[in-house]
């Protein structure tokens, strides 16, 4: 298991490198704060209002979704590691898309748990003048 989470690791930090290396410092900047809002929007952001939470409350796995993913997506990198006996830049770089995909995947389910829970109506109100009790909560002799 320390063997996985550290080869995990050394491969988040040559994705980083090689996003940045194509995209740029701004660019990679930018990608991993789309992630990481959509992410955090998705499930934090439902807590803006209280209805929020009961309109989507699928907003709150996404994050969990994603690093199941992550860790599935780099199980898959592995094991094609040990099977090909590949030259490892190569088999990264073609994970790489992959990677990037689910990221930006998750980050748009979490925008969209937070765009669905905002637009949805909220609970009307209980007017307290129009509710009345059930007539076998309370022993009445008097009726309306």
């Amino acid at each position: 298991m320390a063997g996985f989470l550290s080869s995990m690791f050394a491969e988040m930090g040559a994705r980083r490198r090689r996003l940045r290396a194509s995209l740029g410092d701004r660019g990679q900047g930018i990608a991993e704060f789309l992630v990481l809002a959509g992410l955090g929007v998705g499930s934090l952001g439902l807590f803006v209002r209280e209805w929020m939470p009961g309109a989507a409350p699928w907003g709150f796995a996404v994050p969990f979704v994603f690093l199941i993913g992550y860790v599935l997506i780099d199980a898959r990198r592995q094991a094609a590691l040990a099977r090909e006996g590949a030259a490892p830049e190569k088999v990264g770089v073609s994970y790489d898309w992959i990677a990037l995909l689910w990221s930006f995947g998750c980050a748009l389910a979490g925008a969209a748990a937070f765009v669905i829970a905002w637009s949805a109506e909220p609970p009307a109100p209980i007017d307290p003048n129009e509710w009345t009790p059930p007539e076998t909560s309370v022993p009445v002799d008097i009726s309306p």
